[in-house]
């Protein structure tokens, strides 16, 4: 079962560097053609051999760099060549992308890109970075700023949530979501 996960991430992996020339797979991407989380298996992969574990092996740490593995990242560099920098960058990217699209800025938590990016998760990880405080750079709150980008949704689990009935609209009776009207609409 492990020969196997590792050949196919190993393919995957080959598939990603032809794509982009390189082997810094963002930790949020997914293989759009079978959902298979490349990023998060690549990142694994890197942290085991930074701990010298020996699960993987010679034989496995050859064949991953064989196919553009990179075993480090440049997190040290600082600035607009950092792979942080490259992230953020290709999340707003997206996001861009996605308000072009579709006119706003609140992305199901579900949503991926036809290439692969998990969207929805990268704007989940900035409203949680923004709630905490811990999104601060101005350069970054006012790109995000200017596509709308909200700090709540109403969407939950990547779906838009039903909104709420007002007194009005249920003949007087307040009625709390669209699940308690189902069931009165059904007695």
């Amino acid at each position: 079962m492990r020969e196997k996960r590792f050949e196919t991430g190993l393919s995957h992996l080959r598939t990603y560097v032809e794509q982009h020339g390189d082997g810094h797979v963002p930790r949020s991407w997914v293989c759009p053609d079978c959902g298979f989380a490349l990023g998060s298996w690549v990142a694994h992969k890197r942290a085991a051999i930074r701990a010298g574990n020996t699960s993987l092996g010679p034989e496995r740490i050859a064949q991953l760099h064989a196919v553009g593995f990179e075993t480090t990242s440049p997190r040290g560099v600082r600035g607009p060549t950092s792979l942080h920098q490259q992230q953020w960058d290709h999340g707003l990217n997206h996001l861009r992308a996605y308000v072009a699209t579709h006119g706003n800025a609140d992305v199901p938590r579900r949503h991926v890109t036809e290439d692969g990016f998990a969207l929805g998760m990268w704007v989940q990880s900035r409203r949680k970075e923004l709630r905490a405080g811990k999104l601060t750079a101005s350069d970054r709150l006012e790109a995000l700023s200017k596509l709308g980008f909200m700090e709540h949704s109403d969407r939950r689990g990547g779906f838009a949530a039903p909104g709420r009935n007002t007194a009005a609209e249920t003949g007087g009776e307040a009625v709390g979501n669209y699940g308690d009207t189902s069931r009165q609409n059904l007695a």
